[in-house]
């Protein structure tokens, strides 16, 4: 039988989500650690140089997490990540995107932003990245990495200035989780992984690894912190899906509504004046980046799938997502770009 290729790395979000989807989908793979760049690396199949990359047994390669796993989904490769109801679904799509696109932010921002943690990362993904070299390089190529890694902070708005908005933001997010881990439905969706599991799983076991936010996770959401370990094996997790919006969705849904919709609306409305940055009130206060193209992208994606619900569903997930319902139905009265 042939098995799919995974290549990835330790210290990337998306790599973990992928592996974490595979097992969770009981799909036969091989994982391999890689480097994102050099003659050898993977990245050389695909058109973006980034990772993971995944060679299908068809010869086929992919990376960007997302597609890889719907594309999975299309073709019935092992159980669904997905449930099965249109509002439950949605509902799996806007929080897995969240997780990916926002919750990132808190890996990059816990990672690079405290100085104890910057010499310590560095190393740890050379060492993983470029095998057999020894303790003298790894320490000098580490402290590249991390300096091109930390002057790229500022692009995805990670500064200073919005430092106290990502640290609540997050702690909200694991403060939902927190409890809703020690339920009886075990993972998000139901007594299974769901897409959304593996996205917000990817994002937090880097906080979960890293030394200033692993030391924060034990503290105060000890329980997520081992319920990440859950999910990076979840094939063993069998069940079935929610038949309605419990909490734990509600709740994430409400992050959903008032801090990433109203995000990826302002980054939308940015581009379209062809303006740099911009700022968005959120919750917990201001915040400000540089516009990110690929985050308009995201928002016409989530037009897309609002737009193919009935109004009852959306009337239904309304409730739930507040402010944010009106940037999803701002959609409906254009077709999504």
């Amino acid at each position: 039988m042939e098995n799919f290729e995974i290549h990835g790395a330790l210290g990337s979000p998306y790599s973990m989500k992928v592996r974490a989807a595979f097992r969770a989908k009981r799909i036969p793979h091989t994982w391999t650690l890689c480097a994102p760049l050099g003659p050898n690396s993977p990245t050389k199949h695909v058109k973006v140089p980034v990772i993971p990359v995944v060679k299908f047994p068809d010869e086929t390669w992919m990376n960007d997490s997302t597609p890889v796993l719907l594309e999975l989904e299309t073709r019935g490769e092992g159980r669904s990540l997905l449930p099965e109801d249109p509002l439950l679904k949605f509902a799996n799509y806007l929080i897995e995107d969240m997780a990916d696109e926002w919750l990132v932010k808190a890996m990059f921002h816990y990672r690079w932003h405290n100085e104890d943690d910057r010499e310590t990362i560095g190393n740890r993904l050379l060492y993983d990245a470029c095998l057999g070299l020894d303790k003298g390089t790894i320490k000098a190529m580490g402290q590249q990495f991390a300096a091109r890694q930390i002057g790229r902070m500022p692009k995805v708005g990670c500064t200073p200035e919005n430092a106290p908005v990502l640290e609540a933001s997050t702690k909200r997010i694991l403060s939902v989780l927190e409890k809703a881990v020690l339920s009886k439905q075990h993972f998000v969706f139901g007594d299974m992984a769901s897409l959304a599991d593996v996205s917000l799983f990817g994002q937090l076991y880097q906080l979960k690894d890293d030394p200033t936010s692993s030391a924060l996770m034990q503290k105060e959401f000890p329980f997520v912190h081992r319920w990440l370990d859950h999910i990076d094996d979840a094939s063993g997790f069998d069940g079935k899906w929610s038949s309605e919006v419990t909490p734990v969705i509600a709740d994430l849904l409400k992050v959903a509504g008032d801090t990433y919709l109203p995000y990826l609306a302002a980054n939308s409305r940015a581009i379209e004046k062809d303006e740099a940055t911009f700022t968005v009130d959120l919750p917990e206060g201001p915040f400000t980046q540089d516009t990110f193209k690929y985050h308009k992208r995201c928002l016409d994606r989530l037009h897309d799938e609002w737009a193919k619900l009935t109004p009852e569903h959306r009337e239904t997930l309304s409730e739930f997502l507040i402010g944010g319902t009106e940037i999803l139905h701002s959609s409906l009265a254009q077709p999504a770009t």
